[in-house]
């Protein structure tokens, strides 16, 4: 599942191939983009990715609370620094994490 496909569709495509958009999600790693009148409304995703997104956040969301906590009384740019350093720490985990794996 390596190439995934963006499609933008209307929301009487979705209303009418509900099962196979959700077809193309599961199996074949689709993103959806569903619009009305050409304004984009919601996006559809394979579970997978969300679930990716969702461990993504978490762990954001702990490293921007750690760092909040051990910086309550430093200057905000000092901690602003931090959460930077922070955020690249993950990002160069994960690009390891994709060599190795």
């Amino acid at each position: 599942m390596d190439y995934m496909a963006r499609k933008i569709v209307d929301t009487s495509h979705v209303r009418d191939r509900l099962g196979e958009i959700l077809d193309e999600a599961h199996y074949q790693g689709n993103e959806f983009v569903i619009q009305r009148r050409g304004k984009p409304l919601a996006a559809l995703i394979p579970y997978a990715k969300y679930e990716q997104l969702e461990r993504r956040r978490e762990q954001l969301f702990r490293v921007f609370h750690e760092t909040w906590e051990a910086n309550k009384d430093a200057d905000p740019e000092e901690v602003a620094a931090d959460v930077e350093r922070a955020v690249e720490e993950l990002r160069a985990e994960r690009r390891r994490k994709r060599k190795s794996g």
